[in-house]
């Protein structure tokens, strides 16, 4: 059993950043977790925390049911879990200065140097938290590799933004996950880094203010269209691929498979696209998978319309 009480699905939202004043109907400071896991820590943290908006951040769909079922059986009523990626949520989430405490355990560390790209503690990282964090607002990083608690150390300490603590090596903790117990069981050491904001920046955002849905219209050449498949179009930071067309068997209309990109955010999508009138087209997201409305999503609907007049 599923508890849809806890899943909070951003892309249906009319407004960026969210209200979150509006959603957890008080005025609370917000606590996010980022990669909430099975859902232990945010039992735990939400129940000792009741004056405040627990926030997580997840990408697998059996974290969520899991990390539900432990919401519901503790009766927490401050606390939202998001499926999206964490790096993307923080930034077009939330506005400046609106996020007390950032909290991650034990991310992966993505080990090999090809992969450091995919590091959640690069330097975008600490400018959104200089950005999303209140004055003094903190992120606290747990984690049982060292090499990657002196990087994300050496990458705050360099951005300017934070006061920096020492790593803590093996640091008290009131509550323990059972892998943090499997860890120290197994003679795994266990680091802990703290950093505070004390000064502030202005990132920018691929989404902001009211989500309208994108759509054009126009005269087209239909012959074009079964001759988008597999094309690849790209504008500066923004990429999209049609990954297929396909055609409805009672209608003159279609939709087109869609891949996009926005820097290193991926979306996939559908595109309707139908016949208006005698001479007008018109495309479209379709309804269904209402991806966010990013310039990549945007611009997809537009090149297309563009290409097939």
């Amino acid at each position: 059993m599923i508890y849809p009480e806890y899943e909070l699905k951003p892309q249906f939202h009319e407004e960026f950043p969210l209200q979150w004043k509006k959603i957890f109907d008080n005025n609370n400071p917000l606590h996010v977790e980022l990669g909430f896991g099975n859902g232990e820590f945010a039992a735990y943290y939400t129940q000792k925390h009741k004056n405040i908006n627990y926030i997580g951040f997840e990408l697998s769909i059996t974290s969520m049911v899991k990390a539900q079922r432990k919401l519901k059986r503790n009766n927490v009523t401050n606390a939202k879990l998001i499926l999206c990626d964490a790096r993307f949520g923080l930034r077009e989430f939330f506005d400046s200065n609106s996020i007390e405490k950032v909290i991650m355990n034990f991310p992966v560390p993505w080990y090999k140097n090809s992969q450091a790209h995919r590091r959640i503690i690069i330097q975008d990282f600490f400018e959104t938290l200089a950005d999303v964090l209140i004055e003094n607002g903190e992120f606290e990083l747990l984690t049982d590799q060292e090499w990657y608690a002196i990087e994300a150390f050496e990458n705050a300490k360099n951005s300017g933004y934070f006061e920096v603590f020492d790593i803590e090596k093996n640091p008290r903790r009131e509550f323990l996950t059972r892998y943090e117990k499997k860890w120290i069981k197994s003679n795994r050491d266990i680091f802990k880094l703290v950093v505070k904001k004390i000064k502030g920046i202005k990132v920018s955002r691929l989404i902001g203010g009211v989500n309208k849905m994108p759509h054009a219209s126009g005269k087209i050449s239909e012959e074009k269209i079964k001759l988008l498949k597999g094309k690849v179009f790209k504008e500066n930071n923004k990429v999209f691929v049609i990954k297929n067309v396909y055609k409805e068997l009672d209608s003159n209309s279609h939709i087109f498979k869609v891949i996009s990109s926005d820097g290193d955010f991926s979306q996939h999508y559908f595109l309707v696209l139908y016949q208006k009138d005698n001479e007008n087209w018109v495309i479209k997201l379709d309804s269904e998978s209402n991806p966010y409305r990013t310039p990549a999503v945007k611009w997809s609907v537009k090149k297309i319309m563009e290409v097939l007049q």
